[in-house]
């Protein structure tokens, strides 16, 4: 413990004791805590004196508890302030000139009380400071002291007569608060406490607890059973689900039977025996995620419970889950929307998730010829699946899709120029390949992109299977992606001119790129082999050569 000066108090202090600490407070405090005041402030008076709180006590003649109490009594005033209790340190006040003064007894009111009270604590001399804070809690909540004595014996009968006066204080308030303050109502508080006794120790045993019952006990015990309606044999019943608990976390359980209306002891099992349910296949629907989550149960409350609502059955949700992994979405807020998503669609049960992913395997197989067939070599995309869903229920095939495909290969922007033919289609009519081939047959120019739209279908659809007979290779797809990673990473050294970054990536390229060719040899391909090879290497198939049309339009190309 270090004692020492607030600013505020450094400002005003004197060398000795305040007058105003003498006259308002000294005559009226206890003899401990003015000894242990007078003390601290010499202390702060010789900084270089830096002792804990066991030397502080032992120069006092004082124990540990009794210091604090001592300096928490001068709290009270104003006049110190207990900044920490482990390391116990505490900061001197200056004195306001508005203080609280310690509250004076007579000594005669309360003589056959200090008198029966150390009677009934006989091992031990009962302190002035002791009885200071009695004499507090009987005049501020009207306790008779005769009613003091029984709720003293009555600790002391639970605890041993060792029992600390701060124990006793707890309990009285707790009385005071609730009104029972005389005689009567105490014995009777007490007589009932004792009445149940018995069940509240069956309830600790069940909770395996080893101690005597206390007051709180009593008052938990009196909330379950007349305000939620347990009955006793069910209490004992639900702790022992708990094994090795708490009276608190008993208290949270009940709780939650009570907003479940389970009461009896086959609803209770139930109710346990769902909820262990629940906990494990939160863990399952992490461990498909191949996710870890420390405490479960804000994920139960916030999500799991909620999807278990929705009705979402187990098998359903590890499906979702397995999806997700495999889509590289393993969040639970990924889960979250994706869960909310469907069953917007009224999609719920095992069988339509199931059919939900298969119709969305599908969908994205069509996406990846759509893009391949207008130029595009990438995954689909949320937006390439909006947008296919918006030309569907424009009522167009997917042939008809396709169709607008081969008109956009070439084009700056595919797929917006895709967009504009089907919404062109749509507004003249046009939803089958015959009308679409009437609509473009007097455009020479359409003809002239579409052939060479067909020819670049061609070369990219090659380049496509030789990808994916390459990505099957084990080991290749890691080393394919890193390629694509390393040439933006070049861009980006090479905007800031890092060369030794410049040189780094390219001899990482450089290692790869062996690794990829030895990979693609076992397949009987290059690199080479993954791009497009145009039919013309003039026009790469584009159909022009600078501004002008390139003179391969005759060739046949198949």
């Amino acid at each position: 413990m270090i004692c020492s000066y607030s600013k505020e108090f450094l400002q005003t202090a004197y060398t000795g004791v305040e007058n105003s600490f003498i006259k308002e407070y000294m005559a009226e405090a206890p003899g401990d805590a003015v000894k242990v005041y007078l003390y601290g402030l010499y202390l702060c008076s010789n900084p270089d004196l830096s002792i804990d709180l066991q030397e502080f006590a032992q120069h006092l003649n004082l124990s540990e508890d009794t210091v604090k109490d001592c300096f928490n009594y001068w709290e009270e005033f104003g006049l110190v302030s207990v900044i920490s209790i482990d390391p116990f340190t505490v900061k001197y006040l200056p004195q306001n000139s508005v203080y609280s003064k310690p509250r004076k007894f007579k000594a005669e009111k309360y003589a056959d009380f200090t008198k029966g009270l150390q009677a009934l604590l006989p091992d031990r001399m009962i302190s002035t400071n002791e009885y200071s804070e009695y004499f507090t809690v009987m005049e501020t909540y009207s306790i008779a002291p005769e009613a003091m004595l029984m709720i003293a014996k009555y600790c002391a009968d639970r605890k041993g007569a060792d029992i600390t006066y701060r124990y006793v204080s707890k309990v009285a308030k707790d009385f005071g608060n609730r009104g029972i303050t005389t005689v009567e109502k105490v014995e009777k508080e007490l007589s009932s406490y004792i009445f149940r006794t018995g069940e509240i120790t069956k309830i600790l045993k069940a909770l395996s607890i080893r101690r005597a019952p206390d007051i709180e006990d009593l008052n938990y015990f009196k909330k379950w059973t007349t305000e939620l309606s347990f009955e006793p044999e069910n209490i004992v019943f639900a702790a022992k689900t708990l094994k090795k608990s708490s009276m608190a976390k008993l208290d949270e359980l009940l709780l939650a039977l009570y907003s479940s209306k389970s009461f009896s002891k086959e609803e209770i099992a139930d109710y346990c025996a769902n909820k262990q349910a629940v906990y494990d296949l939160t863990v399952k629907f992490n461990r498909t995620l191949s996710i870890y989550v420390d405490v479960l149960d804000a994920e139960v409350d916030n999500y799991i419970n909620k999807w278990l609502s929705y009705g979402y059955k187990e098998d359903a949700l590890l499906l979702i889950a397995n999806k997700l992994f495999c889509d590289g979405k393993n969040n639970l807020k990924d889960a979250d929307d994706l869960i909310e998503r469907l069953r917007g669609r009224g999609i719920i049960d095992l069988s339509s998730v199931n059919d939900y992913f298969e119709e969305d395997k599908k969908t994205d197989e069509f996406l990846r010829k759509m893009l391949m067939t207008c130029g595009i070599n990438r995954r689909p995309n949320a937006w390439d699946r909006e947008n296919l869903l918006i030309w569907k229920s424009w009522n167009f095939s997917e042939d008809m899709i396709l169709q607008a495909a081969t008109l956009a290969a070439g084009k700056t922007s595919p797929l917006p120029y895709m967009n504009g033919v089907l919404s062109n289609w749509k507004n003249k009519g046009v939803y089958d390949l015959n009308g679409a081939k009437d609509e473009n047959e007097n455009l020479t120019q359409e003809d002239y992109n579409r052939e060479y739209a067909r020819r670049r279908t061609i070369a990219v659809s090659r380049a496509q299977k030789n990808l994916e007979r390459a990505q099957a290779l084990e080991g290749f797809q890691k080393l394919y992606e890193r390629l694509f990673g390393i040439e933006k990473d070049l861009a980006f050294a090479e905007i800031a001119n890092d060369e030794k970054e410049i040189s780094s990536l390219t001899e990482e390229k450089a290692d790869i790129t062996v690794k990829a060719e030895k990979l693609l040899s076992e397949i009987g391909l290059t690199f080479s082999d993954l791009s497009p090879k145009y039919a013309c290497d003039k026009c790469n198939d584009t159909g022009y050569v600078g501004t002008k049309k390139c003179d391969c339009f005759d060739k046949k190309v198949d």
